[in-house]
C-alpha cells in the first residue's frame, strides 16, 4: 500500500479547497457535482477535504463541470 508524504497530503488538500471554492462560487451543492461527474457524494467530499486521489480524469471532469480549467484547479 502507498503511502502519502507530507507534501502529497497538503496538495489534495489544497486541490480540495479549489473544488470546494469552486462549487460554492457555481452555487452547487455537492450531491450536485456528483450527479454532474457522474461519481458518488461521498468521493466528493473526499475530495474535498483532501483525502481522495480521485485521478486526473475526474479532475477533468470537475473543471469542466465548474466552468474552470484544470490549471485553475491544480492551483
Amino acid at each position: 500500500m502507498y503511502v502519502l508524504t507530507a507534501i502529497e497530503k497538503q496538495n489534495f488538500k489544497a486541490i480540495g479547497a479549489n473544488v470546494r471554492k469552486h462549487r460554492v462560487a457555481n452555487n452547487m451543492s455537492q450531491a450536485q457535482l456528483a450527479f454532474e461527474v457522474s461519481t458518488t457524494l461521498r468521493q466528493i467530499q473526499r475530495i474535498e477535504s483532501g483525502t481522495a486521489n480521485c485521478g486526473f480524469i475526474y479532475y477533468c471532469r470537475i473543471a469542466e463541470v465548474l466552468s474552470i480549467t484544470v490549471a485553475d484547479l491544480l492551483k
